[in-house]
């Protein structure tokens, strides 16, 4: 009886420890944190491709702008929503609005400080307030228009993300030329995070529609897009496989990653019935394995 009562007591404990961890785990996703951990590997990503060094306040920097974007949007998405949100993400910033509101506010300023203060007027800031900018007009252009143009929405953002994370490298060889090698990866990422948008419009189509967003499953129907993300999946790894014959042995480590990267895009794709918030968490994961980078010398 005295076992009973301690196992029963042990599962207890360890639902609860498990649903705890859990909740805040949604509010890191929630709070878009995961996709700034994901850019920040991006970043890291290239930095090692290129064997270039940057100082924490590029990260930093790249934190904060990449909180800013998602955080923007969602709370503008959450602010012309009409009643309670479908999704867990809008409705947490429809009841956290205020807060995110003045968040936001803060995070901005800070970011401008600390740009000013380590960058000043320099070439990088001249560009990173330029797609900042750009960045910021195109979700508010997206928005004012809605349906008539939301068929760009994914296509755009996987533009502005890549070019996001590979500002800073860019700007780095901007005197001497970008290296072609560069330019092979930045296309791989920039079909992949295009992928991912697709397949995460896919996925919520029937909340965005019950919370009346415009999205392009919307405009060219489901089946539609489940044909576009499965063709799009045979390009980017016929387009990965394919590098393994062009580049140096050199670059296999950062190719095999990449790929892996893909490759859990996929499995997430071909699980049509596992949970929203479940695919979300795959994908949104597979941006933290440049990380592994580390641990290449």
């Amino acid at each position: 009886m005295q076992s009973f009562e301690n196992s029963l007591r042990y599962c207890i404990f360890t639902f609860v420890k498990s649903e705890k961890l859990n909740r805040y785990y949604n509010y890191f996703q929630w709070l878009s944190l995961d996709v700034v951990l994901g850019a920040c590997a991006g970043l890291f990503f290239f930095q090692h491709l290129l064997d270039l060094s940057f100082t924490p306040v590029v990260y930093m920097l790249m934190a904060l702008a990449v909180w800013g974007i998602y955080t923007f949007d969602h709370l503008m998405d959450a602010r012309n929503i009409t009643g309670p949100a479908s999704s867990a993400r809008h409705l947490f910033h429809q009841v956290n609005f205020n807060k995110l509101l003045v968040w936001l506010v803060l995070v901005i300023i800070t970011a401008l400080f600390l740009a000013y203060d380590y960058i000043k007027f320099s070439r990088l800031m001249s560009f990173g307030v330029l797609l900042g900018t750009v960045i910021v007009g195109n979700i508010v252009f997206l928005k004012f228009f809605g349906k008539k143009v939301t068929i760009l929405k994914e296509i755009t953002t996987a533009a502005f993300y890549t070019a996001g994370i590979t500002l800073v490298p860019m700007v780095r060889f901007v005197n001497e030329g970008v290296p072609r090698v560069f330019w092979y990866f930045a296309f791989g990422y920039f079909l992949m995070a295009w992928f991912n948008l697709l397949l995460l419009s896919y996925v919520d189509h029937e909340c965005d529609q019950r919370d009346r967003l415009g999205s392009i499953v919307s405009v060219l129907g489901a089946p539609v897009i489940h044909s576009l993300l499965k063709g799009l999946m045979w390009v980017e790894l016929a387009y990965l496989s394919g590098l393994f014959f062009v580049l140096n042995s050199f670059y296999y480590i950062h190719l095999m990653i990449l790929l892996v990267m893909f490759l859990v895009h996929v499995w997430a794709f071909f699980q049509p019935a596992e949970s929203r918030e479940k695919v979300r968490r795959q994908i949104d994961a597979a941006y933290l394995l440049p990380f592994l980078l580390f641990l290449v010398h």
